[in-house]
């Protein structure tokens, strides 16, 4: 594939503001030069440092001292962009990962001590060599690549959304017209612009595509009464195969899988029954408060989704603690990566299982409950394990191993007009957000329980698996 370098905008920027006349033709040669590039058990792969010591002289450290404005503002974007495109809760998971492992490829190496994701995440390949590199500017470098994998990773993109993203590359683009010497913009580009192809390149190969035209039918409850199928508006099933999909820290989908033990039975008084019982219970009692975490962690159509959810979270943070470039790179590639294997894992279990949600097990087999409903909408593919529990556990765990325990505000959905909310740390926001799904009516509580040990156990394959620092 080629991934073609889009300079549209900048032709028609007035650059007199900027530069005498010969800088201008410098800049215009920076243009020029660069316009287009073609296209959970241990790993034995050993990774690579992403620098010889003799470089790490040059570089390392710079990011230290960088602001992570330009990393937050990219991922709020790209948060409003799947919001925007209708992107399902796997597929932004995706995106999410790249983005950010392109962000932190693209600053690595001026981050002193740390080690490149090359050949540690299985596919990431032909890295740029920072031996070839004298005057990266990383501000610089994360604005290119996250605009150009911000540019494929969706396919295609409204012209609203189009316009966004170029516009954030041209903010950064413009400060760097005004404060870095032309040759240092045709190095950063360069290095840049690398650093995109071979993570998109990635993208390419992870069994993405293949699945788009797989055809997917629904097995048949009849013979099995446990089998899911798809209730209310939407009967499509959101990505049966996403559990094929190539991991970016564990082996395969089904390496952290956390099994169900409660047998589906009908019988009146059986484990299985009473979970449903209790579904039907709270559901019908849910107080003010019970109601307002159902909304608040809801992250459905129309929204930045679950992994979303927590990618603000981690940017207020962020931002909060004026964190430099390098710890922001370092957050979001972590957290992201768990949280893609988080939906691959997750969504390997669930087609395999495939197991009804409660509102079909409640209106069939439950006596007077025929009309029953849940409380926010039930979603478009099988029940166990919840979703939002597995990334969920994911997040809490890395988030904690990175910053610490701490009390919080979630100030995340304000924007649909939920009142902020407190947390005493990350895990106390990782299991509310886990309860909300029962209180919501769309998933068993061992789902629920589950589902967070599961996330957990995907974040520590990604400890395991993947070496950040020397």
């Amino acid at each position: 594939m080629q991934l073609c370098l889009q300079f549209s905008v900048y032709t028609k920027v007035n650059l007199k503001p900027y530069f005498k006349m010969r800088r201008i033709y410098s800049y215009l040669f920076v243009l020029v030069s660069v316009i287009t590039i073609s296209s959970c058990s241990k790993q034995d792969v050993e990774p690579t440092v992403a620098s010889t010591e003799q470089e790490n002289l040059i570089v390392a450290g710079k990011c230290k001292s960088t602001s992570s404005i330009v990393a937050t503002e990219w991922m709020q974007l790209i948060r409003t962009i799947v919001q925007s495109e209708g992107k399902n809760p796997p597929q932004a998971s995706r995106i999410y990962a790249y983005s950010a492992i392109g962000l932190y490829e693209a600053t690595v190496p001026g981050m002193g001590g740390y080690r490149s994701l090359e050949n540690q995440i299985p596919g990431l390949v032909n890295l740029p060599r920072m031996k070839n590199f004298s005057q990266i500017d990383f501000t610089l470098a994360a604005n290119e690549v996250l605009f150009q994998i911000s540019s494929k990773i969706f396919v295609s993109l409204k012209q609203t959304n189009m316009d966004a993203v170029e516009a954030l590359r041209k903010k950064y683009m413009d400060a760097a017209i005004q404060n870095l010497r032309p040759k240092q913009i045709t190095e950063t580009l360069d290095f840049a612009q690398k650093v995109a192809l071979a993570v998109i390149n990635r993208a390419d190969n992870d069994n993405f595509a293949s699945t788009r035209a797989l055809v997917y039918i629904v097995p048949s409850n009849i013979l099995n009464p446990s089998y899911w199928t798809p209730t209310g508006a939407v009967t499509i099933p959101v990505e049966p195969y996403w559990g094929t999909l190539k991991c970016f820290s564990m082996a395969n989908g089904a390496a952290c899988t956390i099994p169900s033990t409660i047998p589906f039975s009908t019988t009146p008084s059986s484990d299985f029954y009473n979970q449903a019982a209790d579904v039907v219970s709270i559901t019908s009692t849910l107080t003010q408060g019970q109601k307002d975490i159902a909304n608040w962690w809801a992250d459905g159509g129309g929204t930045p989704t679950p992994p979303g959810h927590w990618i603000g979270i981690a940017s207020n943070i962020a931002n909060a603690k004026q964190m430099s470039l390098e710890s922001a790179a370092e957050m979001y590639a972590k957290l992201n990566i768990a949280m893609a294997d988080a939906f691959i894992s997750c969504w390997n279990e669930k087609y395999r299982i495939n197991l009804l949600r409660p509102l079909s097990y409640i209106r069939t087999y439950i006596p007077g409950q025929s009309t029953w409903s849940s409380y926010i909408p039930t979603p478009p593919f099988p029940e166990y394990p919840s979703g939002h529990s597995v990334a969920s556990g994911a997040a809490s765990n890395v988030l904690t191993n990175i910053l610490g325990s701490f009390p919080f505000t979630d100030s995340t959905n304000k924007v649909f007009g939920y009142a902020p909310r407190n947390y005493n740390s990350f895990f106390d926001a990782a299991n509310e957000a886990a309860m909300s799904r029962l209180y919501g009516g769309i998933h068993f509580r061992e789902a629920i329980e589950k589902g967070l040990l599961q996330g957990k156990e995907v974040s520590k394959a990604l400890d395991m698996n993947i070496r950040f620092r020397r």
